[in-house]
């Protein structure tokens, strides 16, 4: 056996909880003897401390989950994850890159949605802030734009942010989780829950306005009874907060790469009472507030 066999053995004897006494005859040819325990005891130890560190570590990463579950319920999600999908070499907060899909495959944990949704924003948060800058688009750069180059203009949306649709009052849930964290509560322990988010004004009509005229045009039904919350890094910063369904709309088809005639047109089948001239401009610009949009590439 090489040493690049060897290593490979033991990486998977240590990565992924289990029991190793099954191997304890490869373990005990490849390791050395302790004097008190057996080699596949003394890796058995490893193996442990190793996914309890990370369990340890993931709690930093993911301190609002760890925090609504409790050190207990935490470690048995974590546990049952880095068995399903074993840690792999790469930057430490990609630990928990699959964790979402676990979620979803596990009979238990995907029957708590607040709890998936908790997970799905702490992903985000962790994902968004690790990716490249981009030139944003900016203010200046929308006055010297020639007004017979509107209709046509597509303004590329940045990476580094995305939507979240949530049934549950996320930003409500976040102030409380921190202001719980900050004074020392136990996890597990809270005196609240996560609420329903209150329904968006106009989310309604524009949804109704959306199917009668042929699912938005292709984008599909707007959720029914689900808040928009928008994940954006701003200045170098992680950042969330619940937008209503225009500016929803409008960032959705900017992520199609709709130019900004057919952006106008989506929004008077959603929203047919409003001065949409008005309403575009408004969206337009506060995408460019947030810092949303990224340079077009030149022609």
């Amino acid at each position: 056996m090489n040493w690049r066999t060897e290593q490979e053995q033991f990486w998977g004897w240590i990565s992924r909880p289990q029991d190793l006494s099954a191997d304890a005859e490869q373990i005990a040819a490849l390791l050395a003897p302790h004097s008190h325990l057996s080699q596949a005891e003394a890796l058995s130890i490893y193996n442990n401390a190793y996914h309890q560190r990370l369990v340890e570590v993931s709690s930093a990463l993911f301190p609002v989950l760890f925090n609504t579950l409790g050190r207990d319920l935490y470690t048995q999600l974590w546990i049952g994850y880095m068995g399903k999908y074993p840690p792999r070499n790469g930057p430490i907060h990609r630990v928990g890159e699959s964790l979402c899909d676990y979620l979803r495959e596990h009979e238990q944990f995907r029957a708590l949605p607040a709890v998936a949704d908790i997970v799905r924003l702490e992903t985000l948060l962790i994902e968004l802030f690790d990716l490249e800058d981009e030139d944003t688009y900016t203010l200046q750069q929308l006055q010297e734009l020639p007004a017979e180059d509107w209709p046509q203009m597509r303004w590329p949306a940045k990476k580094d942010w995305a939507l979240l649709h949530s049934r549950f009052d996320l930003e409500k849930y976040w102030r409380q989780m921190h202001e719980f964290m900050e004074s020392g509560g136990v996890p597990g322990e809270t005196s609240f829950g996560i609420e329903l988010a209150p329904t968006p004004v106009g989310a309604g009509l524009a949804r109704d306005n959306a199917t009668r005229n042929g699912e938005n045009r292709g984008q599909g039904p707007l959720p029914q009874g689900l808040a928009n919350v928008l994940v954006f890094r701003k200045q170098h910063r992680m950042q969330f907060q619940s937008i209503g369904p225009e500016l929803a709309l409008f960032l959705t088809a900017a992520q199609e790469g709709n130019n900004f005639a057919d952006i106008c047109n989506q929004l008077v089948l959603a929203f047919p009472g409003q001065d949409i001239p008005a309403l575009s401009l408004k969206l337009l610009l506060k995408a460019i507030e947030l810092e949303l949009l990224a340079v077009p590439a030149a022609k």
